[in-house]
């Protein structure tokens, strides 16, 4: 399975380093988000509801790639159900969390938005929470999703949701708080943004659904595409 310098998907060491190069901001900017002490990713309480949402749309002898894992806690979910799981961050601090709880797990450290290090058509399911939104290239990310899965596989990714209603309320309540250009949300989705962008790299929409709260001020959506 190993092409090149790219790691095979079920690398014998327990975290593999590709080098992916980033500036020094780029890498302050990721590490920076796990050092901040209030409200850690790992704690998200939504992470259990996306993980069986996703499993509901994927077989449980999956191969899967959790794409931006961060601490694992989705990755651990994913593998405590019998599927084959690979947990993949740029982050080394939130890769270390990974190992500290999860010692037999695969991690590897790379860019989600670079070329990912393994061969095309080795996945059958990318999982990928609340990530896409800190991405300087999405579309680079959503092109590599399609590269490493199999012919028909699925792409599952959730990200903050923004409809119309929902922005109205955040400008008049909370617009410099949610808006902060040093927070670290870079990218904002609506439902159809985000399909376009899927749909022109290669996916085809199977499902959108929404999580936490309710109508009109959903927290997250959920998007479910089928590579073509």
């Amino acid at each position: 399975m190993r092409s090149g310098n790219k790691a095979p998907a079920y690398v014998d060491a327990p975290l593999f380093h590709n080098g992916n190069p980033r500036t020094p901001i780029e890498r302050s900017y990721y590490e920076g988000y796990w050092r901040v002490p209030v409200a850690p990713p790992e704690e998200d309480p939504l992470t259990e509801e996306r993980v069986r949402r996703f499993a509901a749309l994927c077989g449980s002898q999956a191969a899967v790639l959790d794409l931006g894992c961060g601490s694992g806690r989705g990755t651990r979910l994913l593998d405590a159900s019998g599927r084959q799981v690979v947990g993949l961050d740029i982050s080394r601090e939130a890769l270390g969390r990974a190992r500290q709880v999860d010692r037999k797990g695969v991690y590897v450290q790379a860019a989600c938005d670079a070329p990912l290090p393994f061969d095309s058509n080795t996945f059958d399911a990318v999982y990928s929470a609340e990530v896409i939104e800190h991405l300087l290239d999405p579309r680079a990310m959503v092109s590599e999703c399609r590269r490493v899965l199999k012919p028909g596989g699925i792409l599952f990714l959730t990200t903050p949701y923004h409809g119309l209603i929902k922005n109205l309320i955040v400008v008049a309540a909370a617009f410099e708080r949610h808006f902060d250009p040093t927070g670290p949300h870079i990218r904002f989705f609506t439902a159809n943004s985000l399909c376009r962008l899927l749909v022109s790299c290669g996916f085809a929409i199977r499902q959108i659904s929404y999580l936490g709260r309710f109508w009109p001020v959903w927290m997250n959506m959920a998007v479910c595409a089928r590579k073509v």
